[in-house]
Order: structure tokens, then C-alpha cells, then sequence
């Protein structure tokens, strides 16, 4: 007698810890919305982490967000996307408790600034490493997300929900952010590894972790890709320069990779490493730019 109790104890936990473990589910997700093509989903908050899956433009569940980049949940997989190529959409929620703190920040510390009680409509505007950023009423501030139950639709809010215009700059952060994990490793004269960069050496590198695969030489990789006028550059095209006579014989014996803003990377045999300069310090040398991807 005492046996079966027993075993119909342990049934109850289990089927509360499921129930349990489904309501905080609930509680901490948002939506989103991918915006872009062939985006990807990525093992960890990191460009040099594994993809998953690619997606393109659909709505995903947020779970949480970390450094610029956004955990999600996708036709059952879960992993990370920069946040460049999400946006988080305004959701309905319900407080799920009595006595919630609603606090100016996402910490304990933070100031009170009311309690809700179960029932409560919010609006899930946002959310981070375990807190939602909701508006109740007119007010914006924090709840711990376990106290929130988001809803499957939409809510209405007076935030604007004007569409997000995706850029051929915001289709290249990824490479400029994957370029960048490299300056100042060292200039080595042929080299294409972490160990060592030439030039065309490190612009063949970063674009072969995105698959694109490039001619070895300087002027070789000038063969690649759509040439680009220099008004109509944009971050991530490849920039040829003709350093050894100051751009007056269109020889091709240098390039970089144009982060925007009058900037490119690349490795530099005069600094000795790969840097970040300005192109207009290269005006004199610069022959081009062609665009890969």
C-alpha cells in the first residue's frame, strides 16, 4: 500500500514538474521577426560558432538576447542570431502572480516602481537574460520573466511598427565582425592564417568562412565579384589599391575589406599587422572596389 502511494507521489511531482517547466517556457518567450534572407542560426552568440539552419524573413520565438545577439526558438531548433537581422515585435502578456515587482531596471536592486497582481495586460516589448521589458499602461519598466505569460498573438502598441528596410550593409556585418576578431594579429609576407596575414591572404580568409571563395592574388581577386563606383561603396566590398606607385599605373597590388564610414581592414605590411584605417589616407593609391557577395 505504502508502494503505491509512493509511486503516485513521484507521478504527481513529475507531472508538476513538466507543468512547471511548460509555464516558464511560456514566460520567456517573444516574438520576432527575421528580416533578411539565408540569415544565420547559430550554435552560440558567436560568428565563428556552427550554423544551424538558415532563415529567411519568418517570425521566430525570442528566449532571450546577449550581447547584440538574440536567442531564438525556430521550427523546433533553438539557437542565436545577431541582432542586426531580427526585430523584436511588441507582445501581448498577462502577469501570472500576485505582488510582481515592476521595476526601472533589469536587476533586483532596481527601483520598485508598482506591484501587479495575476491578470494583469502588459506589453512585452523586449527581453534579456531573464527579464521582460514591458509597458503597462503608459509606463515603461522591467519584470522577471517568469511572471509573465506571453500570449500567441500580437498586441497592439504606440510603438511605431514601420517595416524594417534590410540594407546590403546590414547582409555584410557579419564579415566585418568576423574580420575585426583579427586585427592585429601579425603581417606575414603569403600568409592566409591566424598566424600570419599578407593582404590578399586576409581578405581570402574571411570570406572563405562565408564560402565565398576568391582568387589568391591582389590583382587576381580584382576578377571577382561586380566592380562598384567608390560613391556607391558599401561595408563589405573589397577595396584594390595600387600602393607601390601611388595609383598612377593602375597596377593592383593591395586590398582591404570597406567597413563603412570612410573605413576599411586590412593587413598592413607598413604597420605590420591588420589594421583599421581610413580609405581617405589611401586616396592617392586607390584603384577600385568590387562587391562578392
Amino acid at each position: 500500500m505504502l508502494g503505491k502511494i509512493n509511486k503516485i507521489l513521484v507521478a504527481c511531482i513529475f507531472a508538476f514538474s513538466l507543468v512547471l517547466v511548460c509555464s516558464v517556457a511560456m514566460a520567456a518567450s517573444q516574438s520576432g521577426q527575421i528580416v533578411g534572407t539565408n540569415v544565420n542560426m547559430r550554435t552560440a552568440p558567436d560568428t565563428s560558432s556552427n550554423v544551424i539552419k538558415k532563415i529567411s524573413n519568418s517570425k521566430v520565438s525570442i528566449l532571450d538576447k546577449s550581447s547584440g545577439w538574440y536567442k531564438i526558438s525556430f521550427e523546433g531548433d533553438t539557437g542565436w542570431v545577431n541582432g542586426d537581422y531580427i526585430k523584436a515585435l511588441s507582445t501581448a502578456g498577462t502577469i501570472n502572480a500576485n505582488g510582481v515587482n515592476f521595476r526601472a531596471g533589469a536587476s533586483t536592486e532596481s527601483k520598485i516602481i508598482d506591484t501587479l497582481n495575476n491578470g494583469k495586460n502588459v506589453v512585452i516589448l523586449d527581453t534579456q537574460a531573464g527579464w521582460h521589458k514591458v509597458k503597462v499602461d503608459s509606463e515603461e519598466g522591467y519584470v522577471s520573466a517568469q511572471f509573465v505569460t506571453a500570449s500567441s498573438a500580437s498586441a497592439k502598441s504606440s510603438r511605431s511598427t514601420t517595416a524594417v528596410t534590410v540594407t546590403e550593409s546590414d547582409s555584410f556585418s557579419e564579415v566585418i565582425e568576423y574580420a575585426k576578431k583579427y586585427v592585429g594579429v601579425r603581417y606575414v609576407s603569403g600568409g592566409k592564417s591566424p598566424k600570419g596575414f599578407d593582404c590578399s591572404g586576409f581578405v581570402g580568409f574571411v570570406y572563405k568562412h562565408f564560402g565565398v571563395s576568391l582568387n589568391s592574388s591582389s590583382s587576381g581577386m580584382y576578377s571577382n565579384g561586380t566592380k562598384v563606383s567608390k560613391s556607391a561603396l558599401k561595408a563589405g566590398d573589397i577595396l584594390f589599391f595600387d600602393a607601390s606607385s601611388r595609383g598612377k599605373a593602375g597596377s593592383i597590388d593591395h586590398v582591404g575589406i570597406y567597413m563603412g564610414g570612410d573605413k576599411f581592414i586590412h593587413a598592413s605590411s607598413t604597420n605590420n599587422q591588420v589594421i583599421i584605417q581610413k580609405l581617405s589616407e589611401y586616396q592617392g593609391t586607390y584603384i577600385g572596389a568590387k562587391r562578392v557577395m
